[in-house]
């Protein structure tokens, strides 16, 4: 009796959860004037639906560079977070230098200090650099950002790997970068998935930091275009909701594909230390 009970309350919960993301789709395929004398109804009235608004959208307001924008943006820095700091938690898992502790638990400690507290210093930094309104100051500091979670991540994963396997390697002649990309990163592919889905979620929905460094518009990143799009001083709720929906999908896209890399990452590589 008591499984049914817990099928129909997670169902009710589901249905709760799932009603604002079909709301937003019913409100996207409706007329500007539907959605708004109708914004409570999830449906269009009459039952027709306005296929085109996601053009217009997509083609009117420019969301072709934008959408352009975020997928560079994103995989930058997945490439630059990737590459940098499984690089720096091989040689925190397998090599021994003094100051080794003091490094590690200083980037595991930046954990607990808010992004937003280093806008300013990061801001001030990289306008001295020249690099406000480009693509390397919105990168740059999404690289870094990632810093303290991927190292940790990567760190306690190439601990799990058993020792041998490097001396092994050692054993056989391979240099250092070799026992690196072409054992080590094959074996933590989990943990490389993990960081690749945080940081792209990461990157693409980041829309602080960009609004702050970039004020050209044809920089504007999708969320950036979402925002701009909401500045207008008569709002088409279906427009917006449209722009919504085409900057959530890649997303939505990307992740079933890689759900259980992700799991697997954080469920393996976070148990040993």
């Amino acid at each position: 009796m008591i499984k049914p009970v817990k099928h129909v309350i997670l169902a009710v919960y589901a249905v709760i959860c799932l009603y604002p993301f079909l709301w937003m789709i019913g409100t996207a395929l409706k007329t500007s004037q539907d959605a708004l004398a109708n914004p409570q109804s999830p449906l269009p009235k009459g039952g027709s639906l306005h296929w085109s608004v996601f053009g217009d959208v997509w083609n009117k307001l420019n969301f072709y560079r934008f959408f352009l924008n975020s997928a560079a943006v994103s995989l930058f820095v997945i490439f630059g977070v990737i590459l940098i700091y499984t690089l720096m938690a091989f040689s925190f898992a397998k090599f021994r230098f003094r100051g080794k502790k003091a490094i590690y638990y200083t980037f595991i400690a930046l954990l607990l200090v808010p992004g937003v507290t280093t806008l300013i210093p990061l801001y001030i930094n990289m306008t001295n650099l020249g690099l406000d309104n480009t693509y390397v100051g919105i990168i740059l500091p999404m690289i870094n950002g990632a810093a303290p979670f991927s190292i940790f991540l990567f760190t306690s994963y190439f601990r799990t790997i058993p020792h041998e396997l490097y001396e092994s390697a050692v054993l056989d002649g391979c240099g250092n970068f070799k026992i690196y990309y072409r054992i080590f990163l094959p074996l933590a592919l989990p943990a490389l998935g993990t960081i690749a889905i945080l940081n792209l979620i990461g990157s693409w929905n980041n829309v602080l930091w960009p609004m702050i460094i970039v004020n050209d518009q044809h920089m504007f990143t999708l969320p950036m275009g979402l925002m701009y799009l909401d500045s207008s001083s008569f709002k088409k709720w279906n427009e917006l909701m449209a722009g919504a929906l085409i900057t959530i999908v890649p997303i939505l896209a990307t992740f079933p594909f890689m759900q259980k890399t992700y799991v697997k990452g954080m469920t393996v590589g976070s148990v040993k230390m």
